[in-house]
């Protein structure tokens, strides 16, 4: 077995990893095929984050003969054991079942501490990039997920052009030559190792594609509780970024919201979303139904702009509990049954849950998700919701008229909106 040790050169995206960098190792295998029964693990490599040096480090193990399997296997868990988080592409699927297997077959038992790290399956200490980037295809618009096809849409250049498939014919030339022909065997050799090399440097590379899970899946950990509404949690990513700055600007109907967080996003990406439609006829005697036009979300760099249409006009806001109201046609309010005693029979009636309502005027932002009512008893965790119709899953919030400086109601709001362009 050859232990080939380098640096490696600064990554072109950052990431801001919600672990310390000196806890974190990569790793990637190369195989001569994919069942662990019918072929050979010839190749692991390792990387992690030097502190002295500030650069990382890659370590790679190559069998260099037909009985360096088990000791590969060895060398890697050896340097596992040192670091408490480990991060893949695809090595939930392929890599780190094919170790396991490979250490039974060698009689290896992983440590403890190796053991949880690699049976993981809460992505709280094995961490499959592939699983979380699929979650962001959509809103990424990844026409694919491979890592050839992540690194293309960051514009990536690796040096090696092969493939893991294209070098098992590779690994059998180079054992071959290794006697016959020792300078074609080294050139051979330089090419595996590049592969498995690139491969670990562009993983680190996607790991930037994982900032977008900051505003698609987790926005609410973008701002300090209290003002979010939903606590933390206990999840992989991110960290709570502490934005306290909120810039709002008119652009005629519609209002731009723009906040800088503390970590930038790899690539700049444009997305729309359209609003859910709203139940409102003529009949309801409210006037034609309002079009909408799309949200439009910009994500460049540091900076966050989301662009909103406003609606200016009156909404309802339909209590809970009907059975409690008495409708009133001519004031076309709802008002509680201690106070609707006070009211003649003849200009009060039970309230249904369509005419349960106060009617509110004032200017309102539309929410993307579609509003789905509440079971019986409980309690909205969230900003209070304004309709047009009682049918309607278009609601809206009240925009508050201390709305510049309002910096709660932005992060609660912002922390809802996001999610919604996944």
């Amino acid at each position: 077995m050859k232990t080939i040790k380098s640096t490696m050169n600064p990554p072109r995206f950052s990431y801001a990893f919600p672990q310390k960098l000196e806890d974190i190792a990569f790793f990637d295998i190369e195989t001569t095929g994919l069942s662990p029964k019918a072929s050979s693990l010839y190749l692991i490599g390792g990387m992690h984050y030097d502190n002295s040096t500030g650069r990382w480090q890659i370590i790679q193990w190559f069998a260099d003969d037909y009985h360096s399997e088990k000791e590969l296997l060895q060398s890697f868990l050896a340097f596992l054991d040192g670091f408490q988080y480990l991060y893949h592409f695809n090595g939930k699927t392929f890599d780190i079942p094919y170790i396991l297997q490979k250490c039974q077959r060698h009689a290896i038992t992983p440590s403890p501490h190796n053991k949880m790290i690699l049976e993981d399956q809460e992505d709280t200490l094995s961490i499959d990039l592939l699983k979380h980037i699929r979650r962001l295809r959509g809103a990424l618009q990844l026409e694919r997920c491979n890592q050839t096809a992540l690194e293309q849409w960051l514009g990536c250049q690796r040096e090696d052009p092969f493939s893991g498939g294209d070098l098992i014919p590779v690994y059998s030339e180079y054992m071959q030559q290794r006697l016959l022909a020792p300078e074609k065997a080294e050139a051979l050799e330089k090419v595996l190792l590049l592969h498995n090399h690139n491969d670990m440097e562009m993983m680190l590379a996607v790991s930037s594609i994982l900032s977008y899970e900051n505003f698609f899946m987790h926005p609410e950990r973008l701002f300090p509780l209290p003002y979010a509404m939903e606590p933390a949690g206990t999840g992989m990513l991110p960290q709570t970024a502490e934005i306290k700055e909120i810039r709002l600007s008119h652009q005629g109907d519609r209002l731009a919201i723009t906040f800088e967080t503390d970590f930038s996003v790899p690539k700049k990406i444009c997305l729309s979303a359209a609003y859910p439609e709203t139940a409102m006829t003529p009949e309801d005697g409210t006037g034609d139904s309002p079009h909408l036009p799309s949200a439009e979300l910009k994500l460049e760099e540091k900076n966050c702009t989301l662009t909103i249409p406003l609606y200016q006009g009156t909404l309802k806001f339909f209590y809970a509990s009907p059975k409690d109201y008495c409708y009133l046609p001519k004031e076309d309010m709802a008002v509680h049954k201690s106070i609707a005693e006070f009211v003649e029979k003849e200009y009060r009636q039970k309230a249904t849950a369509s005419t349960c309502y106060a009617r509110t005027e004032g200017i309102f932002l539309p929410r993307l998700a579609p509003y789905a009512r509440k079971k019986k008893g409980e309690v909205p965790k969230e900003l209070p919701h304004f309709f047009l119709t009682y049918k309607d899953r278009l609601s809206f919030c009240q925009l508050p008229k201390d709305f510049e400086q309002n910096l709660p109601f932005w992060h609660n709001y912002l922390s809802k909106e996001l999610r919604s362009f996944l």
